[in-house]
């Protein structure tokens, strides 16, 4: 079978749940063809009329971390159009999660919302 579009990445995808959209982490444990340490969060644009074999890249964002897991929401019911494309959230190797609004990416190209870290503590004796 042959490929209708891609994207060169070593990366964990979520497509949006109402739009023509995917999302690309760095994946963690992986590595690049430049041998690259970095991590980024990429949004494309699902486009299968042109011509071209790429996805059409919307925005990129630095990553605090590569991820493990990657997910798209469905759009909230929140007042105005905010957070009309949901929220990304990454599950990320450090441990913690980071929270992207993809809408606000796509526009301004800004980063992440918040990042949160769980910390276990043993009961003490």
């Amino acid at each position: 079978m042959a490929c209708i579009k891609s994207a060169q990445r070593a990366a964990l995808t979520a497509l949006a749940p109402d739009a023509p959209y995917l999302a690309a982490g760095t994946m963690s444990g992986a590595v690049d063809m430049s041998f690259s340490a970095s991590a980024n969060i990429e949004i494309f644009r699902l486009d299968f009329q042109s011509d071209s074999p790429d996805l059409p890249l919307l925005a990129s964002a630095p990553s605090p971390d590569r991820f493990n897991r990657l997910s798209w929401s469905r759009p909230g019911a929140v007042e105005g159009d905010s957070f009309a494309l949901g929220l990304l959230a990454g599950g990320l190797s450090d441990g913690s999660v980071a929270v992207w609004n993809p809408l606000r990416m796509i526009r301004s190209g800004s980063a992440s919302l918040a990042r949160f870290t769980l910390e276990i503590c043993s009961p003490s004796d």
